[in-house]
């Protein structure tokens, strides 16, 4: 129960009170008065629920509606402090014109007013506050569960994106990363030279990743396949003559 609601039962506790109070004065009977009388007590029940909805809240209530409900603790206190006051009055009003026993009919009456109330008014009103709390609960589960979704889509989505995945390779790439296969380069044309030991002509050839060769020709093509033998040196053809010619000696 929010404090608009405490202040529209005490609003109609006290129109009900200023009627029994004129009522009295018109020496009216309590007969007369019930109406009256019952509209009090049923203003003064709602405020007492009030009050205990306030001071043991659910969960949810603790959560989201803490300053409402602190509000309505306040205006249930001031609430029934008034009422306090009023019940004083009417219960001398009654010992004065019908004696105690008047006052313990009251009572009485208004026992069978509040249990009426808990039985219809309050059980439904509890009911419908936990229907709201439980589709309150179900979307805010709902909520974070779609966010957690969400968020872990995302997290498996970046985790794939940077997954290693084997490389496929072609079939002339599977050869060259094959050590027992023989792999071939095109070698170019750099340059012709002349022995100084025997005039012989060669033609110096470069390939990929400095694959050097030598062809001891009269006459030598632009270009050739030749075997890929990476990081050599440039041959050259006085020393190959050398090594030739010790190897003859011998």
């Amino acid at each position: 129960m929010d404090p608009l609601t405490i202040t529209a039962a005490m609003s109609v506790a006290n129109s009900a009170f200023n009627a029994i109070k004129q009522g009295f004065a018109a020496a009216r009977d309590i007969e007369q008065m019930s109406g009256d009388i019952g509209r009090w007590m049923g203003a003064v029940s709602d405020i007492d629920n009030a009050e205990k909805q306030a001071k043991n809240p659910p969960l949810f209530g603790k959560l989201f509606k803490a300053g409402s409900i602190e509000e309505a603790a306040l205006a249930a206190y001031a609430a029934k402090k008034k009422l306090e006051e009023q019940r004083y009055e009417l219960k001398i009003f009654l010992n004065m014109t019908y004696g105690p026993q008047a006052y313990d009919d009251l009572l009485k009456m208004e026992g069978q007013i509040r249990k009426q109330r808990q039985e219809t008014v309050y059980k439904q009103q509890q009911l419908r506050r936990q229907i709201g709390e439980a589709v309150t609960w179900l979307i805010v589960a709902a909520i974070i569960g779609g966010f957690a979704v969400l968020v872990a889509g995302i997290w498996i989505k970046e985790a794939r994106a940077y997954e290693y995945k084997p490389r496929d390779y072609s079939r002339q790439q599977k050869e060259w990363r094959n050590p027992d296969v023989k792999k071939y380069t095109t070698c170019r044309l750099k340059k012709r030279i002349t022995s100084k030991y025997t005039d012989k002509r060669a033609c110096i050839y470069q390939g990929g990743n400095k694959t050097f060769t030598m062809l001891i020709e009269s006459w030598c093509p632009k270009k050739y396949k030749c075997i890929y033998d990476p990081n050599g040196t440039e041959p050259d053809i006085d020393k190959v003559m050398e090594s030739l010619r010790s190897i003859g000696k011998k």
